[in-house]
């Protein structure tokens, strides 16, 4: 029997050791190692609010709970998985950033612009969204949202797997 694990894209069932996600494209491989260095510089930094700028970091799956990231610019950043619970994101340019799967929940995201954002499977319950720019975001069936929400009054687009 065949390994098998769940596309972090698209929630699909794949092979363990794909390299490509043949349901909806994506490639699985990790960055070089060199690139992945360089993109999470600082990481440890953030969460004392030393660092201003992670554009386009590739930042999947790590631990930023509690972290002080307001006002940091965090454009295209790939945040597949990570831990923001809890974290400052007040202010934060998060445009683009792909936050699949990411834990948001209790998190300040006043002001925050999450415009084209990847947010499916995201768990954004008791985030602070107030003046956030959702418009484009893009959130499925298991997306969680703070009680009373409505994404589509934010601006948000509904993805619907397979289409």
């Amino acid at each position: 029997m065949m390994d098998t694990g769940e596309c972090p894209f698209c929630a699909e069932l794949i092979r363990a050791n794909a390299r490509k996600c043949w349901h909806c494209g994506q490639s699985l491989g990790p960055p070089m190692r060199e690139s992945a260095l360089k993109d999470q510089q600082n990481v440890d930094e953030a969460s004392l609010g030393e660092v201003d700028d992670f554009v386009m970091a590739y930042l999947r799956g790590v631990d930023l709970r509690g972290a002080y990231l307001s006002r940091v610019d965090l454009f295209s950043a790939n945040l597949v998985a990570a831990d923001l619970r809890g974290a400052d994101l007040g202010g934060a340019n998060l445009c683009n950033a792909d936050l699949t799967r990411a834990d948001l929940s209790c998190a300040n995201l006043f002001g925050a612009d999450l415009s084209d954002a990847g947010l499916g499977g995201a768990d954004l319950r008791g985030a602070d969204l107030r003046e956030a720019d959702l418009s484009g975001a893009q959130y499925d069936d298991y997306t969680l949202w703070p009680e009373g929400f409505d994404p589509r009054l934010a601006g948000a687009v509904h993805a619907v797997r397979g289409k």
